[in-house]
């Protein structure tokens, strides 16, 4: 969330009635601070799916190496 999109929440929830006393802040933050936990989450999820696709990618390869080094040890025996 850069300036401009800070500064248009606040805009736009004073007009909705968030008024900027000490609550008025508390509840600005903690709406920022939503905005930027969302935001992380999907980044999160989306490092995961990587994270498993690579795992699954890396498991079929040690699979296919595994056998090939089987098939190598039955040729030499």
């Amino acid at each position: 969330m850069n300036r401009e999109d800070i500064i248009r929440l606040a805009i736009e929830h004073t007009i909705h009635g968030l008024k900027f006393d000490e609550d008025g802040l508390v509840r600005f933050a903690n709406l920022v601070a939503e905005y930027e936990r969302t935001k992380l989450q999907g980044q999160i999820e989306t490092l995961y799916s990587m994270y498993e696709l690579a795992s699954k990618q890396r498991d079929y390869l040690m699979e296919q190496q595994n056998a090939q080094v089987a098939a190598m040890r039955g040729k030499m025996q």
